[in-house]
């Protein structure tokens, strides 16, 4: 059990998409999300893989979710693998 589920809190990693002028993405932030009063959002990292936003849920045992449009972007740039992990969601 992690400290968020013995608190009660919920909490997640999202990875948000990054829109630039014509410019394939690169880069992609990832934030931690808290249901707690009031719920908190965090920026964690700036990242340039789905193998790195792993590796960071990894250390924090937490769940790790990638955007839609994010994804997308990743596996354009071919910094994702062609199926998603079982450790990620799409959302």
């Amino acid at each position: 059990m992690n400290q968020n589920q013995a608190s009660g809190t919920s909490c997640y990693l999202h990875v948000m998409a990054q829109y630039e002028n014509g410019a394939p993405a690169r880069r992609w932030n990832i934030y931690q999300l808290r249901d707690e009063p009031p719920p908190r959002i965090m920026l964690v990292a700036s990242i340039a893989s789905c193998d790195e936003a792993r590796r960071i849920a990894a250390q924090g045992h937490t769940p790790l979710r990638i955007a839609e449009r994010a994804w997308q972007q990743m596996l354009a740039a071919g910094v994702a693998p062609r199926h998603t992990p079982k450790d990620v969601t799409i959302a």
